[in-house]
């Protein structure tokens, strides 16, 4: 309650007003005042009571807190603003105006301020008491007045009371530039221009014209009245009153015509150019212009890598990481390299080092150079590893397989530039956009070929059929006994009915109705649906047939209708009247009205039933046709289907496998070909060819009649049926473009290798191999110089000759020693090598780096491992280069002096025949590459398996464990027999096995 009160007497304060003053001199000042109100509290207090208890006397005190409201007196403080007249000024009664106070009165004036009086005319004084002739003033008059132009002077002071456009103690001064009039207290509104001291009147400065000269002269004029012509280029202006040109910037000169002198731009050419290295700056901008060599703002920066000259715009064309002058493009050739652009090499090709005498080991075909003095191979974009060997691994691509392929759905990249290889079905950029609908296959060049709303496998564009309808386009019908998706659920149609071959509805023929055709029509009713009524005279028959309507006459009657006893084409009296009636018709018995037969009509049944219509009295409609034939029988109303086509309206192709008339004909194609349904030729599945489709594609091409050219490189074959392409060992992509990934190798590169050490490589198609150098079992054996380095016969003919001595030396020696021996090795000549095409499962995983060459081992006389043995009862072979000291028969082929002589004749042999052998392994050692760029006996192996591989479903990744090749089943060995190393020489043997 005290809260409401409060907040009651607030609101009436606040509404509470006061009258106010108006206009100035008007202060304002804050007032405090109090106010009292009653406010409202409740106060405790406490209350005995007495109630029933268990004592004596039965009456107990109860103390009981209880509230009452008590009123007391407020005083509260408030504070508001009062409008009163300012110091020196006083309220008007009955007005709401200050006004001015002087203490003295004003006789012939007014107080216009406080204790400051304006006088009229002609009198003066602090109380406008004081009067003088004109031109005099003080006491008695006496002084001369000192005023000008015209003014009049203060008769008490001498004070001069200026004419209207002058000012000064004199009045001698006219009004400042900007003011006129009265004590010059106007202000001119002239914009551009002098207003007259006394009347304002405006007097334009040149440039500018109009009543305030506030608009300017027209371009191209200046001046008084804007009557001159402006004379500035490069776009200045002149200057309106006085026709100076004010020039754009980068421009100077009295007409505008000249540039910023040199290292100056901008406005007035007042900005100094900001450049270094040489650079000029643009006249009008500032922008530096860099001298050749620099670029950036200040052109601080030389030019980038790769570029030189005026803005940078020229390409360096130096070579092989040499240095570009930013200046001129001078190349600075590093180590190894001559010429204007460093092309030129010091060393011939396929050698570097500081004197040239190094082999470069760098794949030709896959690398852009080979460093003339390093050695180190600078591979083409879309290859790696120190030899240029081995493609970008799986997504990576370009100039040492820095980029990162962004292809999709499982397409691969050029390892070259990118570009994303799409996998059938596929397109895009990046092959993220299926195939459009209709279309399928690479780069969705085919055009499907399904019918009846198939869809089209985007991949393979296989059509997937719509229920009711199966063949290689979707376009045969199921046959009557099936129907649904791909024709697998079972029909229940009966009595001939036909079967929708896309849900299972029956479609009852003549005189039959029910769901599945099973019920006949009932008595009195025939044709389809059952909804025709027969005609028969009532009484004289038994029914009508259900399919034809033909009514089934008791047997004293005849006729159509079962309605004479007539013989057939006799009426009237005792039957003596011939009838006129055709078409096995009848007559009435008593008129001779003509009664048609099924399918006739006319006075005389002469007259077929018209297009549309078939039956008794046709009035039977024939069922809609979608095919070519015009109408039904018009007696039976079936249709008469063309060759290749059935059902009640010949709506369907023939099914599957059929074709012909009546679809009784049967297709004689292979391999899941279908006929056509007309004329029975075989339409043949992608990858076939000939008149029963049973002649696969030619190698190189594939598809729809064979008509596709493959896109398999590097010995691929692709298959018949949609192109995939198959590599040989030692290339994988979709295209067998991409060698396999360092690491990879072997089909498909789905073998990891795990060599021993660094000096086995990763070969493509063979695994592990020795790298150029090293050869032996674990490829820890240095080869000799000579052998590792052969001498390039371009550039090394002197050595080629030296070779040739050799050889033909090594040669006489052969033949003499070959003589010498003859006897003693005669047997060797008829001794056969037999291989088999693996390595022995047993010493595998003690020798990884086993590989299968025939010339890698001699043969052995041990009988051992029986069960191990080939053809001929030769032991398996294995790769065995041991590491041999050099025969004097090995240092004479190397050319080296031998330097002992004491060696008996028998060791003598068999050190050669050792040295021999393992020299002709190492000559055909796939391991031992003379030229790693070439690579084509590398694959020789390759090759040959893809002779005996046409045709393959599914990838096998299986290597055969006892296969034969057999350009390995028979190796000659002219050096000896096998009993004489057995004989002469049996540690070998061992050695061997």
């Amino acid at each position: 309650m005290c809260s409401i009160i409060v907040s009651f007497i607030l609101f009436v304060l606040t509404l509470t007003t006061v009258h106010s003053l108006q206009g100035p001199n008007v202060c304002t000042r804050q007032e405090v005042y109090t106010i009292t109100v009653t406010v409202s509290d409740k106060q405790p207090y406490q209350v005995r009571e007495y109630v029933w208890c268990v004592s004596v006397p039965p009456r107990c005190s109860k103390y009981t807190i209880k509230h009452k409201v008590v009123n007391r007196t407020q005083t509260l403080y408030k504070t508001r603003p009062v409008e009163e007249c300012c110091p020196g000024y006083a309220k008007i009664d009955f007005e709401d105006r200050c006004i001015p106070l002087c203490r003295d009165e004003c006789l012939h004036g007014t107080c216009v301020a406080p204790d400051h009086c304006q006088c009229t005319e002609g009198y003066g004084g602090p109380r406008c008491d004081i009067t003088c002739p004109p031109g005099l003033y003080g006491v008695d008059c006496q002084n001369k007045c000192m005023c000008e132009n015209n003014a009049t002077c203060e008769p008490y002071d001498g004070k001069c009371k200026c004419a209207r456009g002058y000012e000064g103690e004199y009045c001698e001064d006219k009004c400042e530039e900007g003011t006129y009039g009265q004590d010059c207290m106007e202000k001119c509104r002239c914009v551009n221009g002098d207003c007259d001291h006394v009347s304002g009147e405006c007097h334009c400065h040149a440039g500018w014209v109009g009543p305030l000269c506030d608009d300017e002269c027209p371009i191209g004029t200046h001046g008084i009245e804007c009557k001159s012509e402006c004379r500035c280029q490069n776009g200045g202006t002149c200057d309106p009153k006085t026709g100076i040109c004010y020039c754009q910037p980068g421009w100077t000169g009295s007409v505008c015509a000249n540039r910023c002198p040199m290292g100056y731009w901008g406005h007035k050419c007042a900005k100094a150019c900001d450049c270094y290295n040489g650079a000029t700056c643009n006249h009008i901008t500032g922008q530096c212009e860099c001298s050749s060599g620099f670029i950036g703002e200040n052109c601080l920066n030389a030019c980038p890598e790769g570029t030189y000259g005026l803005n940078c715009a020229a390409n360096c064309t130096c070579q092989n990481d040499a240095k570009c002058s930013n200046i001129d493009g001078k190349c600075i050739c590093e180590k190894g390299w001559k010429g204007e652009n460093c092309t030129i090499r010091l060393c011939a090709d396929g050698l570097y080092g500081a004197e040239c005498d190094k082999q470069c080991i760098c794949s030709k075909d896959n690398t852009e150079s080979c460093h003339p003095w390093t050695g180190k191979c600078d591979c083409k974009p879309g290859w790696t590893t120190a030899d240029c060997t081995r493609q970008c691994s799986l997504l990576t691509f370009g100039k040492k397989c820095r980029g990162v392929c962004n292809c999709k759905n499982n397409a691969q990249c050029s390892p070259t530039n990118g570009t994303c290889l799409c996998t059938p079905g596929f397109k895009g950029v990046d092959c993220n956009e299926t195939c459009p609908v209709g279309t399928f296959g690479e780069e969705c060049a085919n055009k499907c070929n399904c019918k009846n709303g198939a869809t089209c496998s985007t991949e393979t564009g296989q059509c997937h059929c719509s229920p009711g309808w199966v063949g290689q386009n979707c376009d045969r019908p199921c046959s009557g006994q099936f129907y649904g998706v791909n024709c697998l659920q079972n029909c229940n149609c009966r009595n001939g009915a036909a079967c929708n071959p896309q849900n299972g509805t029956c479609t009852c023929g003549p005189g039959f109705n029910g769901e599945y055709c099973e019920e006949k029509c009932e008595l009195g009713y025939f044709g389809h649906n059952c909804k025709q009524v027969c005609q028969c005279v009532e009484g004289h028959h038994n029914g009508c047939d259900p399919i034809s309507g033909k009514c089934l006459c008791k047997p004293e009657w005849q006729g159509i209708e079962c309605e004479t006893m007539c013989p057939d084409g006799k009426f009237g009296e005792n039957c003596s009247q011939e009838c006129n009636c055709v078409n096995n018709s009848s007559c009435d018995p008593n008129t001779g009205r003509c009664i048609c037969a099924r399918g006739w009509q006319g006075d005389n049944c002469t007259e077929p039933c018209q297009e549309g219509y078939f039956g008794i009295g046709c009035k039977e409609i024939c069922q809609p046709n979608t095919s070519s034939n015009k109408t039904c029988d018009h007696i039976t109303g079936e249709y008469t289907c063309r060759p290749g086509y059935i059902g009640l309206t010949c709506e369907h192709p023939c099914p599957l496998g059929t074709y012909g008339k009546h679809c009784k004909e049967k297709c004689q194609c292979k391999n899941g070909a279908d006929c056509h349904h007309v004329t029975g030729e075989c339409q043949c599945l992608p990858g076939w060819l000939g008149r029963n489709c049973a002649t696969p594609c030619p190698p190189g091409v594939y598809g729809m009649n064979c008509t596709q050219h493959c896109k398999c490189s590097n010995n691929g074959k692709c298959r018949g049926s949609d192109g995939v392409c198959k590599c040989i060992p030692g290339w994988t992509g979709t295209q067998c473009t991409e060698i396999c990934p360092e690491g990879y190798y072997g089909d498909h590169c789905m073998n990891p290798c795990e060599c021993l050490n660094d000096n086995f490589m990763c070969h493509p198609a063979q695994g592990c191999v020795c790298r150029q150098g090293y050869t032996g079992a674990t490829c820890e054996d240095t080869l000799a110089k000579a052998k590792v380095m052969p001498a390039d016969e371009n550039n090394y003919g002197a050595i080629v000759a030296y070779v040739v001595v050799i050889f033909t030396i090594l040669l006489a020696m052969l033949v003499g020693l070959w003589y010498y021996y003859k006897k003693r090795v005669n047997n060797l000549k008829n001794e056969i090598a037999h291989v088999q095409y693996i390595a022995d499962q047993q010493t595998l995983s003690s020798d990884r780096n086993h590989v299968d060459n025939p010339m890698y081992n001699y043969q052995s006389n041990s009988r051992k491992d029986d069960d191990l043995r080939l053809l001929n009862n030769s032991p398996q072979i294995r790769n065995n280069l041991i590491k041999q000291t050099n025969t004097n028969m090995e240092r004479q082929r190397l050319g080296i002096a031998s330097c002992s002589s004491d060696i008996d004749g028998k060791d003598t042999l068999n050190a050669e025949l050792q040295s021999l052998k393992n020299k002709d392994a190492d000559a055909t050692n796939p391991n031992l590459y003379h030229s790693i760029e070439k690579l084509d006996h590398v694959y020789d192996e390759i090759k040959q398996k893809d002779k005996e591989l046409d045709l393959y479903d599914h990838l096998d990744y299986t290597r055969p464990q006892s296969t034969w090749k057999p350009h390995y089943q028979r190796m000659p060995n002219v050096y000896g027999s096998r009993e004489l190393e057995k004989s002469e020489n049996p540690e070998n043997n061992d050695a061997d096995v």
